[in-house]
């Protein structure tokens, strides 16, 4: 309740209303109609869906990026896999290509940080213990620009 009205508030809402979104993005076609959605609920004005928008443009429009949001690979969002402890992980998006090999994607906003590392690596652990090769492993930074960070 401390961050209600505040920046920091803001930005975790804002945070967590664009990972939402990307949730549900499967491919690029998909952006306007999600957005949409969400201005259509009311939960985004007019004004913060253009904004929002141009964010989620830069990523599924960034160059690194372009090709995980394509017609041409298998997309699985926010779905859980179980690790050898029985511990839920919820990787935000893993990309299989046509080789089957996987691209973990995880979204974050804020400042880099190695924990988010040490979350990938983790990921990377389980896929690898259900026989899936592990192409790369990145970090989406969402904020004024977008930061990508391969791990």
């Amino acid at each position: 309740s401390k961050l209600w009205d505040t920046l920091q508030g803001e930005a975790i809402e804002f945070g967590n209303l664009i990972h939402e979104m990307m949730a549900k993005i499967i491919t690029g076609n998909d952006v306007i109609k999600v957005i949409g959605q969400y201005e259509q609920q009311g939960v985004v004005d007019t004004q913060q869906a253009k904004s929002i928008q141009i964010d989620i443009d830069k990523i599924v429009n960034h160059p690194t990026l372009k090709k995980y949001y394509a017609n041409d690979v298998t997309i699985y969002n926010e779905r859980e896999i179980v690790d050898v402890d029985n511990q839920i992980l919820i990787p935000d998006r893993l990309v299989f290509d046509a080789d089957n090999d996987v691209t973990i994607i995880d979204y974050k906003t804020g400042k880099p940080s190695k924990s988010y590392h040490q979350q990938l690596l983790r990921y990377e652990r389980v896929l690898k213990s259900m026989n899936f090769k592990v192409a790369k492993k990145l970090l989406i930074y969402i904020n004024e620009e977008i930061l990508v960070e391969e791990v």
